[in-house]
Formats: structure tokens, C-alpha cells, sequence
């Protein structure tokens, strides 16, 4: 399969650092960095997505629905890792620190734990952009985040 089987979208700034993509049961992880900071931090039900700035600024993130591990789509990415979570419901949305829902909800199957793949693009551009005097406020859309799920076969 080379296409996703459902996708949701947002646009939204980092807040300390990171975006929180949220099951139906996220909490707030104790350390979501562990170290070194890394792309993303997963715990159960909850995903970080870790900025590479603390300026003012708006990043798309898009969720995807895969029925198995996503091909290699040739992008050139910033960075990518990959991490398994638990999720309560199967499901996922793009939250504002856990106070909103900041995307659609987006089913990816029945409760269980899921591989997420997230990719990163658009972070030279960002700090481009950032190193100009008089930028724009926000800076709309250049840090980009891609994060495809699928089942981890328990």
C-alpha cells in the first residue's frame, strides 16, 4: 500500500519546546527529554514532538493512518526517528499542550501499541528566517512534521 488510509492536519506553535500529538487517556510524560533531546519522546498515549526552536512560530503537523510500515517516500527529511506507543483507543489528535484538540481525530484501529515514524522538515528555513532582522511574527509553516502510525503486531 502507498498511500495512507486517513490523515489529519494542524497548525499550531510549540510550547516549551514541543507539540504534543495526544490518545484518549495522554498525561503529561516526567522527563519527556531523557537526555540528549531527541526528534520525538513517546510515552503511553501520548507522543512529544520536539521543536528545533523556541521562537514564535507555527508548524504544520500531519498525522497518518498506515495499514503497515510506510515505504520510503524519498523526501529529503531534517531528521527522523522512530518510536512504539500504547494507545488506549486507537486513536490520536494533534493537542495544544493537552488543553485543546488542536487536529481531528484520527482512528488508526482497535487499542493496542503503534509504531510512529515521524520525519521532520523545513528547520533550515526556520532558523533562516528567525536570523533576519524584522521576521515575520509568527513564522508560519516552516518547521514541518510528518508522523505515520501503524499497528505493532503486540
Amino acid at each position: 500500500m502507498t498511500e495512507p488510509l486517513g490523515s489529519v492536519e494542524a497548525l499550531l506553535p510549540p510550547e516549551h519546546g514541543f507539540i504534543i500529538v495526544a490518545g484518549a487517556a495522554a498525561d503529561f510524560l516526567d522527563d519527556p527529554y531523557s537526555g540528549e533531546v531527541p526528534l520525538c519522546s513517546a510515552g503511553d498515549d501520548i507522543l512529544y514532538l520536539m521543536s528545533a526552536s523556541d521562537s514564535y512560530h507555527r508548524a504544520r503537523v500531519v498525522l497518518e493512518s498506515w495499514a503497515a510500515a510506510p515505504p520510503d517516500d524519498g523526501q529529503d527529511v531534517d531528521a527522523q526517528q522512530q518510536v512504539t506507543l500504547a494507545l488506549s483507543d486507537g486513536t490520536v489528535h494533534v493537542s495544544g499542550m493537552l488543553e485543546f484538540q488542536a487536529s481531528p481525530i484520527l482512528t488508526l484501529g482497535p487499542p493496542g501499541r503503534y509504531h510512529a515514524q515521524v520525519s521532520v522538515t523545513g528547520r533550515a528555513e526556520l532558523r533562516r528566517i528567525e536570523a533576519q532582522p524584522g521576521h515575520p511574527i509568527p513564522i508560519m509553516d516552516a518547521e514541518r512534521f510528518r508522523v505515520r502510525f501503524w499497528a505493532a503486531g503486540n
